[in-house]
């Protein structure tokens, strides 16, 4: 059986970083070049392929051609260049089936946040208007304690003349 690797196995194989060559197989892809994918959409890289890419980094080091101009002989030189047909279609049919499942749970999903938004915005209104109302009422509650208080002042103040000292006069 051949030798099957995702994106960071080969680059460990080939000695590159993952993002590089994520960068030269979507080159090698626009070039014509075709890599099998796996159930997650992610590229599968046969022996055939990491020789491929191998090949493409030497032109790159050793003759210094770009990176496309390196893709371009690799993906023209390699006998994988075009996915059938049929399965291309296949392909392209199941992708866009998914595509439309995941944005029409998406739209659900935002539906439902927009519901848990309006339910919420609703909530934070009530309670601001009960916050207001404590505030009031606390504000009120203050203005009469200060009245009592001031009536009691004011009682306090007439009846100081009429108290009585315990200190007798002496005439």
């Amino acid at each position: 059986m051949e030798n099957m690797l995702y994106t960071s196995g080969a680059a460990k194989e080939l000695g590159l970083g993952v993002s590089t060559l994520r960068n030269y197989a979507v080159v090698l892809e626009s070039k014509g070049y075709y890599f099998e994918r796996g159930p997650n959409n992610g590229r599968i890289f046969r022996e055939k392929d990491i020789s491929q890419i191998r090949e493409m980094v030497e032109r790159m080091t050793e003759e210094g051609m770009t990176v496309d101009q390196a893709a371009e002989l690799t993906a023209g030189q390699s006998g994988k260049m075009e996915v059938p047909v049929a399965e291309h279609k296949e392909r392209t049919r199941l992708d866009i089936d998914r595509l439309c499942e995941k944005i029409t749970l998406l739209e659900e999903q935002q539906t439902n946040l927009a519901e848990i938004n309006r339910q919420l915005a609703l909530q934070v209104e009530r309670l601001t208007e009960k916050i207001e109302e404590r505030e009031r009422d606390q504000q009120l509650f203050e203005m009469m304690e200060n009245a009592r208080n001031r009536k009691k002042r004011k009682g306090m103040f007439f009846l100081r003349p009429f108290t009585f000292s315990d200190k007798k006069s002496t005439i």
